[in-house]
């Protein structure tokens, strides 16, 4: 199982290699290939190019919901991965908004569900768990109280608070444990790590890989998250994205080398 960072924030030096605030990751297990979300379409085509990513092999496309920096490579991944399934929640297309002191921008897919199956992709939206490859699925849905009071959505009487129901992870359940790949964890990481564990049962977690969205957030509850990650055996935890370089030294504090920050151009195999 090998597993490439293919966009976020940290970039590694001299591979000509691009950053942007977004998450991407390319996975090969099983036999399969699928791509865990797109970034915002700034460095997927050329990042794919530059590392010998095949795109055009990609069979599913997984969004982990529907912010723009996680869904805005889609137009150019599907260039590449024609025919591919594009798997998500149907919460993906609601019209999100980042609402603050009275000023509101557009932070949702950029690209309608029209659009998107024009583009040749089969569009499969699911509330719940999904096995989109043998021993690979989605978490679905997990139960959790969200604390992004500034992310909303637009409805008929104006802006209401996104309950963000559509993020989702992947887990790809291995002989010897799980591995998980998180977008950016807007359910809650404890509440992400303990849904998964209802689903599979309590064993290690082989690696965690992605946003864990405690940049965010007060610095005692990220402090709180951090330290809950104790009642877990995660073996490896590459931090990406939405968790913000400065906490780093907070998860190495808990999980020792264990804990490490991921970047465009990382290659984890397990």
């Amino acid at each position: 199982m090998k597993i490439t960072v293919l966009c976020d924030n940290h970039v590694s030096w001299g591979k000509d290699l691009v950053g942007e605030h977004g998450f991407s990751a390319f996975i090969e297990a099983r036999g399969h290939r699928i791509l865990f979300d797109t970034g915002q379409g700034i460095g997927l085509l050329r990042n794919a190019k530059v590392l010998g990513i095949p795109l055009s092999e990609v069979e599913s496309i997984v969004l982990s919901h529907g912010h723009f920096d996680h869904t805005g490579g889609l137009r150019d991944a599907l260039a590449e991965a024609r025919g591919t399934k594009l798997i998500a929640h149907p919460d993906v297309f609601s019209p999100k908004y980042h609402v603050k002191e009275g000023e509101s921008y557009y932070i949702g897919i950029p690209f309608s569900r029209e659009a998107i199956e024009g583009w040749g992709a089969e569009v499969l939206l699911e509330r719940g768990p999904r096995e989109i490859a043998p021993g690979i699925f989605t978490t679905g849905e997990v139960p959790g109280e969200r604390t992004d009071e500034e992310l909303m959505v637009k409805g008929p009487e104006g802006f209401v608070r996104d309950p963000l129901l559509d993020d989702l992870s992947l887990v790809i359940d291995d002989p010897k444990g799980l591995v998980l790949i998180l977008g950016c964890a807007h359910a809650g990481l404890l509440s992400i790590l303990e849904h998964v564990q209802g689903l599979f049962g309590k064993r290690p977690f082989l690696l965690i890989l992605g946003g864990t969205h405690v940049g965010p957030l007060e610095p005692e509850r990220r402090r709180e998250i951090i330290r809950g990650l104790g009642r877990y055996e995660i073996r490896a935890m590459a931090v990406a994205h939405c968790t913000g370089a400065e906490n780093l030294p907070l998860f190495v504090e808990q999980m020792g080398q264990r804990a490490f920050l991921a970047h465009v151009g990382m290659c984890l195999e397990v």
